[in-house]
């Protein structure tokens, strides 16, 4: 199966990598750097969905960086780089010949936005 990773770098997605590459899977990352086995965000809004049978979604902001105070800035950061991965992927989705299984992480910050 050829599966498409959004935000294949950090601590679940680099576990999920292994595991469908593990399995001989092929897998194309989403990253923001260009690299061999990946697309930028940018080259997939425009030169579309690569082929690929599904397309997982876990990218944004890491909720618990260190470096971060939890403040109203950053929690509009963190909502805004689920989002705009999210809506970016669902558009190429539409327009892809043929849409792969598709899914998103489920994790969300409650609070007041």
């Amino acid at each position: 199966m050829r599966v498409l990773v959004g935000g294949g770098t950090g601590f679940i997605g680099t576990a999920l990598i292994h595991l469908l590459k593990a399995r001989g899977h092929e897998v194309t990352l989403v990253s923001r750097k260009p690299g061999p086995g990946r697309i930028t965000w940018d080259e997939l809004a425009t030169s579309g969905l690569p082929s690929c049978d599904a397309a997982v979604n876990l990218a944004g902001e890491n909720i618990l960086n260190p470096l971060r105070r939890w403040n109203e800035a950053f929690q509009k950061e963190v909502l805004s780089s689920r989002l705009e991965t999210t809506q970016l992927l669902a558009r190429a989705i539409t327009k892809a010949p043929s849409a792969p299984a598709n899914s998103s992480s489920p994790g969300f910050t409650l609070g007041t936005w």
